[in-house]
């Protein structure tokens, strides 16, 4: 058998060649060498093979090899595509008009096939390591225990004169079943909360308790906040004076 060269790829096909020539004995001929054999051993491409069969399976250098690439039209550009890449930018035509802007002179086809290539830049999505599940809980009571009422504000536009004015939207809420009472006012004041409070307990029954936040309409200040304002001390607990 011919010497092979001293790199990594002829070492490794020679040894293959080897591991056939025994066991195939008397029998073995180089010249009609099954390759596809020779590729399930080392893994290496069959075009390679023929051609370093070619070669008396020496592994020479390419003959480009050395030579530097021409200069083209994209040169001097590239940094600009890298960073549009890093930045998850992979759409030739904002990229091409970043380019213009520098002056580039190129066509979008050279610009799309060099996007092509480096899409290895691109940033990698990011993917949840596994599901977060439901990040809230539902408040629930017993039948009858509770309701919660708050105030909300939108905006309706008219039509016909094209005016537009703020609505006080009431919303009361079952604790139990989630039922909801929903009406709107002209505004959020105390006796429009009674209405609203009275329809909703006709409509869904009186509850035990009716929750709802520092709404003006409900709440004048807190034992604390007088405390403190009369002698100087937060001390004492907290608790809500009903307005009216």
């Amino acid at each position: 058998m011919h010497d092979t060269s001293s790199n990594d790829l002829s070492l490794i096909v020679a040894q293959a060649i080897e591991e056939i020539k025994s066991e195939q004995g008397l029998e073995f001929s180089k010249e009609k060498i099954n390759l596809a054999e020779i590729e399930r051993r080392t893994g290496i491409s069959r075009g390679k093979l023929r051609r370093l069969k070619a070669n008396g399976f020496k592994d020479t250098p390419h003959g480009l090899s050395g030579r530097s690439n021409r200069p083209s039209v994209l040169t001097g550009y590239e940094s600009v595509l890298d960073g549009c890449l890093r930045k998850g930018i992979r759409n030739s035509s904002v990229c091409l008009d970043a380019l213009r802007e520098m002056g580039y002179t190129g066509g979008q086809t050279t610009v799309r096939d060099y996007l092509r290539a480096h899409l290895d830049l691109m940033p990698a999505k990011r993917q949840a390591v596994e599901p977060q599940g439901n990040r809230g809980r539902r408040y629930s009571t017993d039948l009858g225990h509770s309701y919660q009422m708050d105030w909300g504000f939108t905006t309706v536009d008219v039509k016909e004169t094209g005016e537009a004015f703020t609505s006080a939207c009431f919303a009361m809420i079952c604790h139990h079943c989630g039922q909801r009472y929903v009406e709107f006012f002209p505004n959020a004041k105390q006796e429009n909360l009674f209405i609203g409070m009275l329809r909703a307990f006709t409509y869904m029954g009186v509850p035990k308790y009716v929750l709802t936040d520092n709404m003006k309409s409900v709440v004048i200040r807190r034992d604390c906040n007088w405390v403190e304002a009369k002698a100087g001390s937060a001390s004492s607990p907290c608790s809500s004076d009903a307005a009216g």
